[in-house]
C-alpha cells in the first residue's frame, strides 16, 4: 500500500483551518493539525485515525521540531495568527504590539517549516492588505492597508517570502476575502445574525449597499489545497469566490433560510468612517493556475452554517449566547 502525503497545518481549529483539515483527510491525507494549548475549539477537529493533534503556542513555535513533529511533509499549511477570534477581534486589528509579535510567529513558522525539512510553505494574508479599493482587486493591486493587521499580514507575507527564498523553501501567500462557514469563532456578520434570527431576534445592519465577496469555507479549503499542489514558487494568489453581490441581497438569502418570518431591516447601523464599499475580487490566477472554481452557492453554505448552528445552540452557554444576540 502507498504511504500517505503527509502534510501540517496550524490554526486548524479557525473557520477556514477546520474546514482545510476535514478537506484534506477526507481527500486521504495524514494530517498533523498544532493547536493553541488547552483549546476550547479543538472539538471541532474530527476523530481520525490519520489526524494528529499537537498542542503548541505560537510563541514556543522555536521549541518544537522531528522530534515532536516528525518528518516528511509535503505542504506546510500556515494559518495560525494570534488575535483574530472572539469579541476582541475588531480591537485586536489596531493592536500594534499583537500584530508585530503575530510578523514574528509568521518567521518562527518559517523556521519550524525549515527544520522539519518541509518543502511548501503555503501562508494566508487577507483583503485587508489592500485597504480601501474602488476597482476590481486582483494581484497587482496596489497593497494600503488600513488597519495595523492588514500592514503586519503584508509584511509577513514579504518577509516569510523572503526568508523562504533564503532556504530553498517554495513559498506561497494565499490571501483570503470574506470566508463564511461553521465552526465560526469571528463574531462574523453571518455566524452572529443567524444565531439572532435562531433566538427570534432581528439583527441590525448597515443600508446594506456594499458590494461583496463571499467564499464558503470548504471552497476556501480546496482552493488551498490545490495551491499547495500547483501554487507557482513565490506567488501571491487571491482566494475569493470570483463573483460578488450587494451585500443587502446576502442578507435576504440569509433570512430567507433561518427565519423568513423576520424581515431584513436595514440602515439601523451606520456606515463607519473607514467602511469598505467596493469587494470585487478577480480569481484569474488561481483559476489559470489550479483549476479552482467554487462549488457552493452561497444559499448552499448558508444551509450547512444552519445545520450546524441548531447543534451548536444546544452546547453554548446562556453567557455565550447572549454575548451573540445582545
Amino acid at each position: 500500500m502507498a504511504k500517505k502525503e503527509r502534510v501540517l497545518v496550524t490554526g486548524g481549529t479557525g473557520v477556514t483551518g477546520v474546514a482545510l483539515v476535514r478537506h484534506l483527510l477526507r481527500n486521504n491525507k495524514e494530517v498533523t493539525a498544532i493547536v493553541r494549548p488547552h483549546s476550547k475549539r479543538s472539538r471541532y477537529l474530527p476523530e481520525d485515525k490519520d489526524l494528529h493533534v499537537v498542542e503548541c503556542s505560537l510563541a514556543d513555535y522555536d521549541r518544537i521540531g522531528v522530534e515532536e513533529l516528525g518528518k516528511d511533509y509535503s505542504v506546510f499549511y500556515h494559518l495560525a495568527w494570534d488575535g483574530s477570534t472572539g469579541k476582541e477581534k475588531v480591537d485586536n486589528r489596531n493592536n500594534m504590539q499583537l500584530q508585530a509579535q503575530n510578523i514574528q510567529y509568521d518567521i518562527k513558522a518559517v523556521e519550524l517549516c525549515r527544520r522539519i525539512e518541509c518543502p511548501v510553505f503555503l501562508a494566508t494574508g487577507t483583503q485587508a492588505e489592500y485597504g480601501l479599493c474602488d476597482t476590481v482587486i486582483n494581484e497587482e493591486t496596489e497593497t494600503y492597508p488600513e488597519n495595523g493587521y492588514g500592514s503586519a499580514k503584508l509584511c509577513a507575507g514579504q518577509m516569510t517570502r523572503i526568508l523562504c527564498n533564503m532556504y530553498g523553501i517554495k513559498h506561497i501567500w494565499a490571501r483570503l476575502f470574506s470566508v463564511y462557514g461553521p465552526y465560526d469563532g469571528t463574531q462574523s456578520l453571518i455566524y452572529t445574525s443567524m444565531i439572532k434570527l435562531m433566538s427570534g431576534k432581528c439583527p441590525q445592519y448597515t443600508a446594506g449597499k456594499q458590494i461583496w465577496d463571499y467564499l464558503y469555507s470548504f471552497d476556501a479549503a480546496r482552493a488551498l489545497a490545490l495551491l499547495g499542489e500547483k501554487g507557482r514558487a513565490g506567488e501571491i494568489y487571491c482566494v475569493a469566490n470570483g463573483k460578488s453581490e450587494i451585500l443587502r441581497s446576502y442578507i435576504l438569502k440569509l433570512h430567507e433560510v433561518v427565519n423568513p418570518e423576520i424581515p431584513g431591516i436595514f440602515g439601523e447601523i451606520p456606515y463607519t468612517s473607514n467602511q469598505v464599499m467596493n469587494l470585487q475580487v478577480d480569481t484569474k490566477k488561481l483559476r489559470r493556475d489550479t483549476g479552482f472554481i467554487p462549488e457552493y452557492t452561497f444559499e448552499d453554505g448558508i444551509k450547512e452554517i444552519f445545520a450546524w448552528c441548531k447543534k451548536e445552540l444546544q452546547i453554548l452557554t446562556k453567557n455565550d449566547l447572549n454575548e451573540l444576540i445582545f
